[in-house]
């Protein structure tokens, strides 16, 4: 068995999961376009998403019993959970977004000034694909991690102590 997670470790990763999201949303805005258009008319998709990811926040790392802070998975968790968290907000500063104006780019371009550009899209874009890859993968394994340690703690609590 592994050194359990300290607790303000898990304090902070908990508090990361729930609120970086947010955060990556409001950069994402800053440079709101089409993009933020597509976002809403999927909104249920990314709310059960970070429903999900508030779940795994509150029981595996908030809780009193949080099943993620100690055990066999507890590293892998918390790296799942730090990858997903800082690749979100990567995502919001750096996917590329226009409408029908002429200010067209990601949030990093808009504000180093180069919106329009066609050299920094290309390359917002590839940190973009990048970030996003970072996000879902680093989710679904915090979720697969999250659902192998609620799954030990139930083994382990109907074993019957030894007479």
């Amino acid at each position: 068995m592994t050194r359990p997670i300290s607790p303000t470790t898990a304090r902070l990763t908990g508090i990361a999961l729930v609120v970086l999201p947010l955060v990556a949303l409001a950069l994402k805005l800053a440079s709101a376009g089409w993009m933020v258009v597509a976002i809403i008319w999927t909104a249920p998709v990314w709310l059960i998403g970070y429903g999900m990811q508030v779940a795994v926040a509150a029981s595996g790392y908030l809780g009193g019993r949080a099943a993620l802070r100690e055990g066999t998975g507890a590293r892998r968790a918390l790296i799942a959970a730090w990858a997903t968290s800082i690749a979100v907000v990567l995502v919001g500063i750096f996917l590329v977004d226009g409408g029908d104006s002429g200010d067209w780019g990601s949030t990093f371009m808009l504000a180093a000034g180069l919106a329009g550009d066609g050299d920094a899209a290309d390359v917002s874009s590839g940190i973009f694909v990048i970030a996003a890859s970072v996000w879902i993968a680093g989710w679904l394994w915090l979720v697969v991690e999250w659902v192998v340690a609620l799954v030990r703690r139930r083994r382990a609590a109907r074993v019957p102590a030894p007479a």
